[in-house]
């Protein structure tokens, strides 16, 4: 695994600084650092693998005594985030909390009713910027600014990315997305094929180095089991249909919402109490209107302070997508599934069960995956008798 995808290596490191930031001191922390050095001098020397672990231990453990945890607020983006507020206030009116939430993943102005009527629904993850929000965005710009120089065309996308890491606050989801579109795309300049696993450890490894305090936050945590959770199962779920619906879209999406289900489960009944098993039909549904909300939605926000009538009527479809999006959770009365909240050791055995059901560590794909059955039952157990 580390000679294959060395990055596994790199996420290891970083969650294990990102733990030790948690209950050593820093003093502590400084004899780590310096005991590091020369052990990640040596394995650089016999290019070993093993490389990136302690030197992504020593870079984030650095990272966090030298800096402080907590980034001093930036006059310039404060004024950004509220400006973009105020637009979206003027623009959407009754929907602008939503607008807000959706667009700028600020979910402080939804009321504890709407709040409760989404979260309810399943639909809650749609008001945190992730992977979604980013990809649309992200691949909308890419199509206005498309240049045949790769680095110019690399260098403009990093900075609408860095762009919407400001908006949105620097939030877990929204980081994590980022660095797995650089990581995408750095592969792809170099004409090389992009290896899902190591670009979801590469972002987690940057995640983590930004704020190695975000590992015990809920959004970083969701937000990488859901990635997590289609990284290990999303392919294997669509091989039963590869035959008869190649290319199909439906396919695509209905693997995607069950294996980001799966993979976000067990934090979500440890955190929530239970799962909303709507949630899965009714982000497909849904779907087709995301691009609506984002494309029209962040464009006539941006644009309101400048060209007010013509963000205006951008607004408009925006605004009845959300309008349709809750209208349609208020007359939703689907009971949510109650779940008692896990055992550490069955979240543990959980993750290593669909690690070991994924292709990964699979060498012969023709038979079933014993290890990872045999872990996930474990976790069952424990999870409904501990």
């Amino acid at each position: 695994m580390f000679h294959t995808r060395p990055m596994v290596g790199a996420a290891l490191g970083a969650v294990m600084a990102a733990i030790l930031c948690t209950f050593v001191p820093d003093w502590m922390l400084l004899c780590f650092c310096a005991a590091l050095i020369p052990i990640s001098a040596f394995l650089f020397r016999r290019h070993s693998a093993f490389f990136l672990l302690p030197f992504v231990l020593f870079l984030v453990l650095a990272r966090a005594v030298l800096l402080p945890t907590e980034m001093p607020p930036i006059p310039f983006l404060t004024n950004l985030r509220n400006s973009l507020r105020a637009n979206a206030d003027a623009l959407f009116s009754d929907r602008a909390a939503a607008a807000k939430g959706i667009l700028l993943g600020d979910r402080t102005a939804l009321g504890t009713e709407e709040l409760t009527q989404y979260r309810d629904a399943g639909l809650l993850h749609l008001f945190a910027v992730s992977g979604l929000h980013v990809t649309l965005l992200v691949g909308t710009f890419e199509r206005l600014v498309r240049s045949d120089r790769k680095w110019l065309s690399f260098a403009a996308v990093a900075l609408f990315l860095l762009f919407l890491c400001a908006v949105t606050g620097f939030s877990a989801s929204v980081l994590r997305a980022a660095f797995m579109l650089l990581g995408i795309r750095l592969t792809r300049m170099h004409d090389r094929q992009v290896d899902t696993p190591s670009v979801y450890c590469f972002a987690m490894a940057c995640t983590l180095l930004a704020d190695p305090l975000s590992l015990s936050s809920i959004g970083f945590q969701l937000s990488f089991a859901a990635a997590g959770g289609m990284v290990l199962l999303s392919k294997s779920l669509r091989k039963p249909f590869k035959t008869r619906f190649p290319s199909s879209r439906i396919v695509r999406a209905l693997s995607a919402a069950i294996s980001a289900t799966v993979g976000m489960l067990p934090l979500h009944a440890y955190y929530f109490g239970g799962l909303a098993w709507i949630s899965i039909p009714l982000s497909i549904v849904l779907i087709p209107t995301m691009p609506v909300i984002l494309l029209f939605g962040f464009s006539a926000v941006l644009l309101y302070g400048v060209l007010p009538h013509a963000a205006t009527l951008l607004s408009y479809p925006a605004y009845g997508a959300m309008q349709l999006l809750y209208l349609i959770t208020q007359r939703l009365d689907a009971p949510l599934l109650s779940l008692p909240a896990p055992h550490p050791w069955a979240i543990v055995l959980w993750y290593l069960g669909l690690l070991f059901c994924s292709r990964l560590f699979l060498p012969n794909r023709k038979r079933p995956p014993w290890i990872g059955l045999a872990l996930l039952t474990g976790s069952v157990l424990i999870w409904f008798l501990v």
